[in-house]
């Protein structure tokens, strides 16, 4: 029999009804919207009071909710005048007459101006508090959700919040704090929660206000309240915070052991004891659903997109014994302040799991999290904006080459493989096929290729079903040492990741091609394993979902998919297939989410090649490559748009080549070629943004474009995509 919450809780607090969601409810959220129609009985009262085109948003609200069986209607509460209309008879009878209300997203601020100017109660408020104590339902999406707790989240980052506090000024950095109108009374209340990173902003603001408990609700998910009965609803879930046991120093540097519990779709609580009952198809991770025993080793930006929720999962599937605490860190430019977010699975704690056909489901309960903060030196500062391959135990030598293929090469022109596979000698050349589904054709394929330029190929013969063994074959190692080259074959990046990455710990196979490479040897990779060799690594999505979504936790959600990678490659994140699949604006959003001073965006028949452990990298084959540079300094991430000022773009074409130490660009020959293949993909980015390009900074939503040559091969670019739909 599966546990819920008691009846004693659901009468509890005169049975108040609210639908709290996180933000961007899609119109096919069936869940949500169900819900919705069962507490209001399908009457619902639309305020697009919070936003900024309240007309537009409240039609398109009504029109959704109206698809999903409602009897709804839009309250004229918006714009100049609405603190006086909140006391319009018309308004009151409207709100009498249906009783049930959604509030939209958009500014929080505007639903407290009308509703309670000065602090005080409206007539409409009022009408609206009544209406709820008689059982009416209070919905609201993102800032509508903002606004149901007492104190209310204004505004502000994790890492503005946490690096600057609390501040009472919009224009300065910092969180914005204010009052909401109590709707929730069971603690803090934040949105677009996981999505945004916000667990840094949240915990600053319940220790500013003095409040043990909050609930960082994640976009298209609600938590439904009857009472003081909690259940989670939609596709993602909501964080739990307890500060109830939280230790901090008098200058707010460190938040010592507090506790996160993550609610996953159909977990209910009690809002009152904070008891958790799991949803029915969950079941306690066992020892055979271990998938790593190792730390998280890429440097994930601790406030990115999806990162703490990736970090939940990897604990979730760990192995207790070896691995029970992991951490992931956040860099300010401005302050120098690095912020290190540590989370820990505990004796104590409760992992559960379902494995439906969509994927993974988890419920995490009773983590312990650390967040602390640490002014860094300029060495220590020059360290940590730098980046390090991981070498696996022997460090290369400078003329080790690694070669980048922007495309498979089997399909190829010989004008990609020319250079490439003239370092390969005659072989022995190992192929590793791991990241294609058939593995053993794949692997002949390639084979075939190599001799066709009379290299002799080696299938290496692993796939993730069979790594671990070769742990145990020395003689396998050792012939790995004997290589000439080794080739990677493209497909699935995760596929391969997880087979070199084996439960998160480095395969023995990792270990030998490493040793291998660093003697000198060179290490080819095509296609998507090209992107897995970098330490954050694009695992799927366009340049549009990456735009207007930003990243998603895994490629079976809208957004652009990040993950970890093998990490052998130290240059930036690599991305391939860039002109044909117009993949410029997602290696962008990839660079500037997770911190990565450079991209890498190899063209198609194309390859870069690299030496000196990944700074020095030559263009080769057809068009060569476009080299992307981040100033994080000019980056607004977590926000209701994805702003990126001063992004440096230079086209690299054959034979040009870049010292990423020095950033001096060395070019072969004329540059015409490189500055075309630029302006092609500054146009698809703006296609892809919805935008037109703009020749310079007015300040306009788009894409903004200064020359940064005389030869058109750099320019500097401005980027900002909205993402909040006012939902």
């Amino acid at each position: 029999m599966v546990k819920t919450p008691s009846r004693a809780a659901h009468r509890a607090e005169r049975g108040r009804r609210l639908a709290v969601v996180g933000g961007r409810l899609e119109d096919d959220n069936a869940g949500v919207y169900a819900e919705m129609h069962r507490l209001s009985g399908g009457r619902i009262l639309i305020f697009p009071t919070a936003s900024s085109v309240p007309e537009e948003v409240g039609e398109e609200t009504l029109e959704v909710f109206r698809g999903h069986g409602f009897e709804a209607e839009v309250a004229p509460l918006y714009g100049p005048g609405a603190a006086q209309l909140a006391a319009d008879p018309a308004l009151l009878a409207q709100i009498g007459k249906i009783g049930h209300f959604f509030f939209t997203g958009g500014d929080q601020r505007n639903i407290l101006a009308a509703l309670q100017p000065g602090g005080t109660d409206s007539p409409a408020l009022a009408a609206i508090r009544a209406a709820h104590d008689a059982g009416g339902l209070i919905a609201g999406s993102s800032a509508g959700a903002a606004m149901m707790s007492q104190p209310m989240l204004q505004g502000g980052t994790s890492l503005e919040a946490l690096v600057h506090g609390v501040t009472e000024d919009p224009a300065q950095p910092g969180l914005l704090m204010g009052s909401g109108l109590g709707f929730f009374p069971f603690g803090m209340v934040d949105q677009h929660f996981i999505k945004r990173g916000r667990l840094g902003r949240l915990v600053v603001a319940m220790t500013w206000a003095g409040e043990p408990f909050g609930y960082g609700i994640d976009e298209n998910t609600a938590l439904i309240v009857e009472g003081a009965a909690g259940k989670v609803v939609g596709e993602y879930g909501a964080m739990m915070i307890d500060l109830a046991e939280m230790q901090t120093d008098r200058n707010l540097r460190i938040f010592q052991d507090f506790r996160v519990s993550y609610l996953d779709d159909g977990d209910m609580i009690d809002l009152r004891t904070r008891t958790v009952f799991p949803a029915e198809a969950k079941r306690r991770a066992l020892k055979r659903d271990v998938a790593y025993r190792a730390r998280l080793r890429s440097q994930r930006n601790a406030f990115g997109a999806y990162t703490l929720y990736d970090l939940t999962a990897r604990l979730v599937l760990g192995d207790p014994k070896v691995y029970a605490e992991d951490k992931v860190e956040a860099f300010d430019a401005k302050s120098g302040i690095n912020v290190t977010v540590i989370l820990e699975r505990e004796k104590e704690s409760r992992c559960l799991i379902a494995t439906p056909e969509s994927g993974l489901r988890m419920t995490a309960l009773d983590f312990r999290a650390t967040i602390s903060l640490e002014k860094l030196n300029a060495t220590r500062i020059a360290a940590r904006m730098g980046r390090k391959a991981r070498t696996y135990g022997m460090e290369p030598r400078p003329e080790a080459a690694m070669v980048l293929l922007g495309s498979s090469p089997l399909a190829a022109d010989a004008e990609m493989l020319a250079r490439p596979f003239a370092m390969l000698g005659k072989g022995p050349v190992g192929v590793l096929a791991a990241a294609s589904a058939e593995a053993a054709a794949t692997a002949r394929d390639h084979i075939a290729l190599l001799a066709r330029y009379g290299i002799e190929g080696v299938d290496l013969g692993v796939t993730i079903d069979t790594v671990e063994y070769t742990a145990h074959d020395e003689d396998f190692l050792e012939g790995i040492g004997a290589m000439t080259g080794i080739l990677v074959c493209g497909g699935n990046q995760t596929r391969l990741v997880e087979t070199l990455l084996h439960r998160g710990e480095e395969s023995a196979l990792l270990r030998a091609i490493a040793m291998t490479h660093a003697k000198g040897v060179p290490l080819l990779a095509a296609s998507g394993a090209a992107s897995a060799l970098s330490g954050v690594m694009i695992a799927g999505g366009s340049s549009y979902e990456a735009l207007r979504f930003g990243v998603s936790s895994d490629v079976g959600h809208q957004g652009l998919a990040i993950q970890e990678g093998i990490g052998l490659f130290a240059g930036g994140i690599v991305d391939q297939n860039l002109i044909r699949h117009e993949r410029l604006g997602r290696l962008v959003v990839a660079c500037a989410e997770e911190s990565e001073r450079f991209g890498i965006g190899v063209f198609e028949d194309s390859a870069v090649i690299a030496t000196h452990a990944g700074t020095r990298l030559e263009a080769a084959g057809r068009t060569g490559f476009v080299l992307i540079e981040i100033d994080p300094a000019r980056l607004v991430l977590q926000s209701d748009s994805f702003i990126a000022n001063g992004i440096c773009l230079t086209v690299l074409g054959p034979g040009d080549s870049v010292d990423l130490t020095t950033r001096a660009v060395t070019r072969a020959g004329p540059v015409a070629g490189s500055a075309a293949v630029l302006a092609q993909l500054v146009r698809g980015l703006a296609a892809e943004a919805g935008a037109a390009v703009s020749g310079d900074n007015a300040g306009i939503q788009g894409v903004s474009v200064t020359p940064g040559d005389q030869e058109g091969a750099t320019a500097w670019l401005d980027l900002e995509c909205p993402r909040d739909d006012n939902q």
